[in-house]
């Protein structure tokens, strides 16, 4: 093998790079998390969102002279970040022994690193929807929660869930296929009756995709592109038309999540929803300071610091990381069904 020159260096690291940059692309178009999060690139270690809450209304006059003034009420949210990564630490004899493994062993770490940072914010968002009914959002409320007010500044104006609990939701195989459907037709009635914070207006959300365990991904796809479902003896039998219906519902491509594998008994799922005037927030956030990178010390060429431990260690390394945080938007964006609940 070659002495760890400093061109052997500049081309393993142009290899890693190289490596680590096809492995994020690779991974992170086939990943869900984007579809649930709104993206934002921070300057700072810590962000305040803030956002008007639409809770104007016109009223009726009648003959005029008696206008009523609507209070505008802002709300605004703090979201911090940390840091994460992992390093690698290779001695130098395996670079330069014949027998040495180290531009496999580092080849190899960078595609997972790459993996990894494309998976990251799939993995944090995960962990947001299973933590979403004990960890509180900016309501003060759990994100899944039964009592949400329609507007955190006026609790007067009504409340509404997006956690739905109970059997009455189930499309899992337990029930049949045209109980399933009616079940998702009750999802996207909820869904519909929930308010603007003026607790009068409707906010005109819809059901926009499902998201489910691998074992409850087959039938949710199976209702949401069926043309006909069969019927149960006390609906009379025989065959339904119900495209229209599925069309109308609007739900969509089910999304598949292998992280909810066996998740509560592999009935629950998450409706994400749409609506008239998209937010600016979301669902989930994901918040960005500095993108994921590698930085390598090689412990050659003199210095101090990690260079200079690394040369009397006769070791190289790198350090990937990234600073970034992820947390809870708007909860009428997200809607969690537990069925066994």
């Amino acid at each position: 093998m070659p002495a760890i020159t400093p061109s052997f260096v500049m081309d393993l690291e142009s290899r890693m790079r190289m490596i680590q940059d096809n492995e994020y692309l690779r991974l992170s178009s086939n990943l869900w998390w984007s579809r649930l999060t709104r993206t934002f690139t921070s300057q700072s270690r810590r962000d305040i969102i803030n956002w008007v809450i639409s809770s104007a209304q016109i009223d009726d006059m009648g003959q005029g002279g008696n206008i009523e003034f609507d209070p505008m009420y802002l709300m605004e949210n703090e979201y911090t970040h940390g840091e994460a990564g992992k390093g690698l630490k290779l001695r130098r004899k395996q670079f330069e022994d014949l027998d040495g493994n180290g531009v496999q062993l580092a080849t190899e770490w960078a595609a997972q690193m790459g993996a990894q940072s494309a998976y990251w914010p799939q993995k944090r968002a995960t962990q947001l929807l299973k933590d979403g009914t004990t960890r509180k959002g900016y309501d003060g409320k759990a994100f899944f929660a039964t009592d949400h007010p329609v507007n955190p500044k006026k609790p007067s104006a009504g409340v509404y869930s997006n956690l739905l609990n109970g059997s009455g939701y189930k499309i899992d195989v337990s029930v049949t296929a045209d109980v399933a459907l009616a079940n998702l037709a009750k999802v996207f009635a909820a869904i519909t009756a929930i308010k603007m914070p003026n607790g009068v207006d409707p906010r005109f959300l819809r059901p926009e995709m499902i998201l489910c365990g691998p074992t409850l991904f087959p039938r949710a796809v199976q209702i949401t592109n069926a043309k006909f479902l069969a019927q149960a003896a006390a609906s009379g039998g025989g065959g339904a038309d119900v495209e229209a219906l599925i069309s109308a519902l609007g739900y969509g491509m089910p999304q598949m999540a292998d992280e909810l594998a066996g998740y509560e008994s592999d009935t629950t799922y998450f409706v994400a929803c749409k609506q008239l005037t998209q937010s600016q927030i979301g669902g989930l956030l994901y918040i960005e300071r500095e993108g994921f990178s590698t930085r390598y010390y090689t412990g050659r060429g003199g210095g101090t610091g990690v260079d200079a431990i690394l040369d009397r260690a006769d070791e190289l390394e790198w350090h990937h990381s990234g600073r970034n945080g992820s947390d809870y938007g708007h909860p009428y964006t997200i809607i969690k069904v537990s069925p066994s609940t």
